[in-house]
């Protein structure tokens, strides 16, 4: 799978989960951990709707460091590479 197709599905579910992004243009340098009321609970939530969606599992700690979608896009490749 591409990253650009990988792309389009995150920013689609996240556009899906939080209404602050419906219309926002969304790149890899958005921050999304933290625009538009994206509190932690949050990004939880959608941390593991990516690892159900992908049947991959992104380690706790390193969610800890994503703030760009570039970030997560990154983490979500890594771990698609190892299956």
């Amino acid at each position: 799978m591409e990253r650009k197709e990988i792309a389009k599905q995150v920013v689609d579910l996240i556009r899906a989960n939080m209404p602050g992004f419906e219309n926002m243009e969304v790149d890899e340098n958005s921050r999304i951990n933290t625009e538009q009321g994206f509190d932690s609970m949050t990004f939880v939530y959608i941390m593991c709707k990516i690892e159900s969606m992908y049947e991959i599992s992104i380690p706790k700690r390193k969610w800890e460091k994503m703030v760009t979608l570039g970030d997560v896009l990154d983490a979500i490749e890594k771990e698609l590479a190892k299956k």
